[in-house]
């Protein structure tokens, strides 16, 4: 198990539900990542698979128990994301740093779930452990 995996069975206090949730929010936002960047094709199939993995993520138990407190989390993240993506290739500098790190803003669905299962310490307890893997996964220097 790498440490991603044991960051997040971490946040979800070991509940099953908890952890399906993370694990294809996960899946569901590298799909977007990875549509966004040109690393996978834009086309009718992509689309749909897209549009099943979301049918999918926002079905499962966790989600619909907690969809009060996830649905704004979900409309920030997005929201940040874009915003990541309107200034990762910027002619300023302090444009693309931002965006760097603003581009990790799908980890705040993990404290969320962390808070949810464990409390407020708890979300202490993985928030900086997730930054730091987070950011090692994402820069090899």
């Amino acid at each position: 198990m790498d440490d991603l995996a044991r960051l997040y069975l971490e946040a979800s206090c070991g509940n099953q539900d908890a952890l399906l949730f993370i694990t294809a929010f996960h899946h569901y936002c590298h799909c977007i990542d990875d549509i966004v960047d040109g690393d996978k094709p834009f086309n009718p199939e992509s689309l749909m698979d897209l549009l099943m993995q979301a049918n999918v993520l926002y079905s499962t138990p966790f989600y619909i128990c907690n969809c009060y407190k996830l649905q704004s989390v979900v409309a920030n993240i997005t929201n940040t994301y874009s915003d990541s993506v309107a200034w990762e290739k910027s002619d300023e500098k302090w444009k693309r740093d931002v965006s760097d790190v603003i581009r990790q803003c799908g980890n705040d669905m993990i404290v969320t779930v962390a808070w949810i299962c464990g409390g407020y310490k708890h979300m202490r307890t993985i928030s900086l452990k997730l930054r730091e893997v987070a950011y090692h996964s994402q820069h090899k220097d």
